[in-house]
């Protein structure tokens, strides 16, 4: 089934999607810690060593592998995942460190 996400259901239901979000890079963030280096976890090693033309292929690529395995099994954790990675993307490319950020939230007209 394929339900309807007005706004209402957006916002009554994101507090919990944070939570599952926060709760993936948190054990994620732990089961990839690279020991003695509290700034880089093995997503960044992998980049260092697979950089592809961006700095983040492999990210990008992972994120792939995980659309497509939600596209055979419907897997919640998945979904997580692909957020988790994009948020890892959003803070390797410096995003965290911008004071203006590059929103589509205007309305136009």
């Amino acid at each position: 089934m394929i339900y309807n996400t007005g706004l209402d259901v957006k916002r009554d239901n994101f507090p919990k999607f944070a939570e599952l979000i926060g709760n993936q890079f948190n054990h994620g963030g732990e089961k990839y810690c690279l020991e003695g280096q509290k700034d880089k976890e093995f997503t960044d090693l992998v980049c260092e060593v697979c950089p592809g033309s961006t700095g983040i292929d492999w990210i990008l690529g992972t994120i792939v592998k995980y659309i497509g395995r939600f596209k055979n099994f419907k897997r919640e954790k998945d979904i997580l995942k692909i957020t988790c990675y994009c948020y890892l993307i959003w803070l390797k490319m410096g995003f965290h460190l911008s004071e203006e950020h590059d929103e589509d939230v205007k309305r136009e007209g």
